[in-house]
């Protein structure tokens, strides 16, 4: 009685246990988790236990672990009914006799033994039953560490449920703790809500359902509902598209008029993400008449989709019921959760989103009580074959809607002001929405602003007043360098990037992680906000100076009177940022051009993020806001071509009868920044349309430039010897080389003149021979004057110890202190040939920002500004890693990719290379590897480019560290037959020049070779080829290095031997390799090369043949002189100069 009296109460002691049973058929597990490969059953598959069915949900194998005679034996069990609803786990015996075991019951305990008598487990009574594994602790401990991410349930008061779900109607409060985890209600479940009475009075409709036997998914409706104008982002109107079988709900949003394009793009998105998302098709779409009276396109494409469309009788949107009635119970939702959160109107759009993702989530009656969620998923996955349980939806995050919120700062995610431990450490916000279960959208009024992020905290007793004056704390009291960051950073209306005229839905329920340490809050552009509140501030508070937003010239002319009395520096610089002069909209983009003009007017120069967008073409320009100073510029560039004497006008006529190709020009527009992303001016350059050119080949375009492996030499070389570096830019490069052809273009637009042409005679910017003919010109100026060129680099002439290398019209002259009369002679007679510019030290040379330290004669090479912008291609910047690249292999997909897919992996790779060959070693092998698939990427290859790119937004503070040591130290490594697919061997090599990595290569060996020591053998022999051309050119550089011999490291004790004795030789059949070792074998007798042996931990070139673990990291990065960049020796200057710029801005 006691045993039963636990069991009823407490749960079958059993239940976690696998038991042996002789009259099983077959083998029994009632735990998922422990269930692996599992696939789903033949329909109707079931067991009788007693006289009760037991519906059998999937098969799969299992893993018993049971007490063998030599301790723990694992026992592998295949064909393993899962059967949740029994209290234990079988194992049959009679499948276990045909594979030849037998119970042997003479003792006890007793055991299962093989047919020649050894045992294989030892059973155990537990409560009347022989148990193969036992419930045990560590078991127990396993569902526990299973399940420790599940959010624990919330308990709270009908009402507060009441709030959080979007006032759904009592009965959906009553099913809600059964239809939904992490939900506990306290007290009655009735509830008596006002703001429900003010928001669901409605007339009475009689809806006639239509048939529906499709299932989830495949019948949709859709429905329209169009919304006053004036949302922050600028919405205008909403589709709901609605499953009939699951009452699923998905919303879309028009920025536009609603044309016929827009929803033929948003069905195509919905249909496509169905399919590849679900493997739902699409049948049927239930829509009103406008459809097929109005917008015909669309009928005609979910023809051409085979995609049925029924749309209901004129004027009858009763029988559109199943959109119309989710229409109308969301409209009610988002209507009562706004008006019991006080919100502003212009917030619809935000307040839409969360009454869909709350309708989806609660329980509703035609659904026998059960949430869209669980019918839709739990059906999405049953298609799929996965074996799972009702998938319910979890509630425990869920906060009252509109609630105060206190969202963590930037600062105090990145760690910054950490001594400044009585400043406010987050701001006041509003609940709006929902982007994941643990990622909230918060409402900031003091910035209109909606922000998305993780670490808030909530307080659901209070909403959202209508008052803004106490949101803000005193800005007086912020230091210099906090308020200078937000004058840096300091956003103009609709900052940011330009959105598609239509918005997608979200994800659903993804768990989004973001390392507290590096996660960045994304903004989301309000306007104002101020004209929402019921009851206007008495008197306009600091805040106000935020709201960023569309204004009157009433308005404006108040803001300036006040402003006046503003003398705090603070005050000045947000008023810079706000309304006054406000333009409206350019190409999607606020524009406030009265700051702007001010600030120039003051000689200040703007932070990029106060610049309006670039006008695109000449045709955009008359609009924009600084079309005075780019007309001015392109006053200036024709002067600079006319003294230049790049063209001379002609009549067409003779030109067009001898048949000569006439091609086009264009105006490209930029602006010239300094080192602070200050605007220094605006800039306009004639570029002519070289690719309408005819009969180029490529020996008309090919032009040398200097190789990454070249700069780092020279780096390294002026580290080492602490050389000069000075930059110089040549002003209109390529029109100071003379065209070889004849050449004519049409007038620029702007500058034309009736039955004119142009004949070039300069090589113009956008002329596909351009680039050689420059290249030609300067080396042959630089010859004249005594320079010669090094043969193994093109772009790189010396003389007298004076360096000059040069990328197109980018040029680095490196010289000793003692050498600056020879070397500022060249200098001069550039400049007096060509228009130069510059002549200050070396700070950024394509896109690679140069930090030099002459005290410890080190030069750190870094691209955090690069990686910074190509963060923006990856699809969940919500996760860190460690390192770039997991250790399983990555193989072909097997589908056929779409092509916006195979664009977007190949953005991520080609931008990943770039940085991976100029001063990222350290993702080379993952790069290496990812490129691979560049022709048919699968979702696993996104996901592994999108680790490597957050990687590198983790370790962007990285640089390329050079010097610290001596002489030249080259590694190579092979990492034999680890390509599956073709049993191809990696290798990679590093390549040292006085402590600093110059070189280095992650690849895959293009032969297969049959041994460790054959792989090794080809790595090596590469190594030694590139280590013999850098030694060739540190010679013509006239850099001598301590030992001549070239010292190659290598981890293969046979491979050494094969290469250094004279007795050794290689036994194999493979041509191409046995030349590669005789090759070796002649370097190393000539005293060329000698090869030594190091030790794997030691080899700097293991992590261009492996993915290396977490472990191993740290040390990798080391050897390869990867380390925090210093900070800019500029601080100080820079906080100073912000203080003046301060200064300046007071009205």
């Amino acid at each position: 009685m006691k045993a039963a009296f636990n069991a009823s109460n407490q749960g079958y002691p059993l239940k976690d246990a696998f038991i042996l049973d002789s009259g099983s058929t077959t083998h029994i597990c009632n735990n998922l988790s422990r269930l692996e490969d599992v696939r789903p059953p033949a329909m109707g598959d079931y067991i009788w236990a007693g006289n009760s069915r037991v519906w059998i949900q999937g098969y799969g194998a299992v893993k018993v672990t049971a007490e063998g005679a030599q301790g723990k034996q694992i026992l592998h069990l295949s064909n393993v009914a899962w059967c949740p609803d029994f209290l234990c786990s079988l194992v049959s015996f009679r499948l276990l006799r045909r594979q030849g075991i037998w119970w042997d019951n003479r003792g006890d305990p007793t055991s299962l033994r093989r047919w020649d008598g050894s045992t294989i487990a030892t059973l155990s009574e537990h409560y009347g039953q022989w148990v193969i594994e036992p419930p045990t602790t560590s078991t127990s401990a396993f569902h526990v560490r299973m399940n420790r991410a599940k959010r624990s349930p919330q308990k709270a008061t009908a009402i507060l449920w009441h709030k959080r779900l979007g006032h759904p109607g009592p009965s959906a409060i009553e099913h809600l703790v059964q239809q939904s985890e992490g939900v506990r209600i306290k007290g009655i479940t009735t509830v008596e809500c006002d703001a429900c009475g003010r928001s669901k009075s409605k007339r009475q409709i009689r809806r006639t359902p239509r048939l529906n036997d499709e299932g989830p998914g495949e019948r949709v409706a859709i429905d329209f509902h169009e919304y006053e104008d004036g949302s922050f982002t600028k919405e205008k109107s909403q589709m709901l598209i609605t499953c009939r079988r699951s009452r699923y709900t998905w919303d879309f949003y028009f920025k536009d008029n609603r044309p016929a394009r827009s929803i033929i793009r948003l069905l195509g998105l919905f249909v496509q993400f169905m399919k590849k998302q679900f493997n739902i098709t699409v049948k049927v779409i239930e829509t009103d008449n406008e459809i097929v009276t109005v917008k015909q396109e669309v009928e005609k494409w979910c023809t051409s989709l085979s995609i049925k469309l029924e749309p209901s009788a004129p004027d009858t949107q009763a029988q559109n019921g199943g959109a119309e009635r989710s229409g109308g119970v969301i409209k009610e939702k988002a209507r009562a959760i706004r008006l019991d959160a006080n919100l502003p109107w212009e917030l619809w759009p935000e307040t839409t989103r969360a009454a869909v993702y709350l309708y989806n989530r609660t329980p509703n009656y035609p659904n026998n009580w059960k949430t869209p969620y669980e019918i839709f998923y739990t059906h999405a996955a049953a298609m799929n074959g996965i074996v799972t349980g009702p998938r319910k939806p979890n509630q425990a995050h869920l906060k009252a809607y509109g609630c105060k919120a206190f969202a963590m700062t930037d600062d105090t995610h990145r760690g910054k002001s950490r001594l400044q431990r009585l400043d406010p450490k987050a701001w006041i916000g509003y609940l709006v929405g929902y982007q994941s279960t643990n990622i909230y959208r918060i409402w900031i009024p003091s910035m209109a602003k909606v922000i998305s992020t993780r670490d808030v905290v909530f307080d659901e007793e209070t909403i959202f007043n209508g008052k803004t004056e106490d949101l803000m704390d005193n800005l007086m009291h912020n230091t210099l360098e906090e308020i200078a960051t937000w004058v840096r950073t300091v956003e103009l209306p609709g900052t940011q990037s330009q959105q598609a005229e239509t918005e997608t839905f979200y994800e659903d329920d993804t768990t989004q992680e973001e390392s507290p340490r590096t996660q960045k809050t994304r903004y989301h552009q309000g306007r104002k906000v101020v004209e929402a509140y019921l009851t206007p501030p008495p008197t306009p508070p600091p805040v106000a100076l935020l709201v960023q937003g569309e204004v009157n010239n009433e308005d404006m002319t108040n803001m300036s009177n006040q402003s006046t009395s503003m003398t705090s520096p603070w005050a000045a610089a947000f008023m810079a940022g706000t309304e006054s002069g406000h333009i409206g909209q350019h190409e999607g983009k606020s524009i406030d051009k009265a700051q702007v003009k001010r600030l120039l007017s003051k000689g200040i120069k703007p932070h990029r993020n106060q610049l309006p967008p670039l006008p695109t073409a000449y045709s955009k320009l008359e609009d924009h806001p600084l079309y005075e100073m780019f007309k001015e510029a392109e006053k200036t560039h024709l002067r600079s071509h006319q003294q230049m004497k790049s063209w001379t006008e002609v009549q067409a006529s003779p030109v067009k009868r001898a048949g000569h190709q006439i091609l086009d020009c264009m105006w490209v527009y930029t602006y010239k920044l300094d080192k602070h992303h200050r605007l220094i001016k605006c800039k306009a350059r004639l570029v002519v349309r070289g690719d309408q050119q005819r009969n180029i080949t490529s020996q008309d375009t090919y032009a040398a430039t200097l190789a990454g492996r070249s700069f780092r030499m020279l780096m390294a070389i002026a580290a080492k010897y602490d050389l000069e570096l000075k930059q110089y830019d040549v002003t209109n490069a390529f029109v100071h080389a003379a065209i070889d052809r004849e050449i004519y273009m049409r007038m620029p637009k702007g500058y034309q003149k009736p039955g004119t042409l142009l004949k070039v005679q300069k090589a113009l910017y956008g002329l596909r021979i351009s680039p050689l003919l420059w290249q030609k010109e300067f080396t042959a100026t630089l010859a004249s004057i005594g320079f010669q060129q090094i043969p193994q680099e093109p772009c790189c002439m010396i003389k007298d110890g004076v360096i000059i290398f040069f990328y197109v019209d980018d040029i680095i002259v490196a010289y000793r202190s003692k050498q600056e009369s020879e070397a500022m002679k060249a200098i001069n007679w550039i400049q007096e040939k060509y228009a130069c510019t510059g002549g200050d030290n070396l700070q950024w040379f394509l896109g690679v920002e140069v930090m030099r330290n002459r005290k410890q004669k080190t030069i750190q090479l870094s691209q955090a500004a690069y990686v910074d912008k190509i963060s923006q291609l990856i699809n969940h910047q919500n996760v860190r890693h460690d390192t770039p690249m997991s250790g399983i292999e990555l193989r072909p997909r097997e589908g056929l990719a779409a092509p916006a897919e195979v664009n977007k992996y190949q953005r991520k790779i080609g931008s990943l290379l770039f940085a991976a060959v100029t001063t990222r070693p350290d993702i080379a092998f993952a790069t290496s590897r990812l490129a691979r698939f560049l022709i048919n990427p699968s979702t696993e290859h996104q996901d592994a480019a999108d680790r490597v790119l957050l990687y590198l937004k983790k370790t962007e503070s990285l640089a390329l560290e050079l010097g610290r040591g001596d002489g030249l130290e080259v590694a190579s490594d092979a990492s034999f037959a680890d390509n599956t697919l073709d049993r191809k061997s990696s290798q990679g090599y590093a390549i040292k020049l006085f402590g600093g990595l110059i070189a280095w290569r992650a690849s895959k060996q293009d032969t297969v070779t049959t041994s460790t020591t054959e792989a090794e053998l080809l790595a090596l022999s590469q190594v030694a080829k590139e280590a013999i051309l850098t030694s060739r050119l540190l010679k013509e550089l006239q850099v001598k290095l301590s030992n001549p011999i070239i010292t190659i490291k290598c981890d293969n004790t046979q491979t050494i031997r094969l290469v250094n004795e004279d007795v050794a030789k290689l036994q194999t059949k493979l041509r191409h390799v046995d030349i590669h070792n005789h090759w070796l074998r002649q370097e190393v007798t000539r005293k060329v090369i000698k090869v030594e042996y190091v030790p794997s931990d030691n080899m700097i070139a293991d992590g261009f043949t492996k993915p290396l673990p977490a472990n191993k990291w740290a040390r990798f990065l080391d050897q390869l002189g990867l380390v925090e960049r210093e900070e800019a020796p500029l601080r100080e200057i820079e906080l100073k100069e912000v203080q003046e710029q301060l200064e300046g801005l007071i009205m």
